[in-house]
């Protein structure tokens, strides 16, 4: 009986591992990120996501950048989105920003915003 039963946990095991696939391959995460990038942007709520820590991080006129540019920074803290990739999503909304305002934005923006 427990040849049995041993022999048909290994089988259920190797049948799981067989039918195993990512949940979401890097293709779709990079085509999801700039599907939701670009659905933010016309919907007139762009954002630059950021990769923080256990506290939100805020820095000293960030508030002037997000009104002059009308960009807001998002902390997304120590755990960062499964489905999205924070610089494939910027990338996107730094070149909306490239092509509303030109280049001089880059001084301006936050170090710590990966992607751009």
């Amino acid at each position: 009986m427990k040849k049995y039963t041993l022999i048909w946990l290994i089988l259920c095991l190797l049948s799981v591992h067989l039918n195993a696939k990512p949940l979401l391959p890097a293709d779709h995460i990079k085509a999801e990120s700039i599907k939701q990038a670009n659905a933010d942007i016309k919907k007139g709520k762009p954002k630059f996501l950021i990769q923080g820590g256990i506290v939100s991080t805020r820095i000293k006129g960030q508030e002037l950048f997000e009104q002059k540019y009308g960009v807001v920074y998002q902390d997304l803290g120590c755990v960062g989105p499964s489905a999205i990739r924070i610089e494939d999503y910027n990338k996107v909304v730094a070149s909306f920003m490239d092509k509303k305002y030109g280049k001089a934005w880059r001084k301006e923006v936050r170090k710590d915003v990966q992607g751009i």
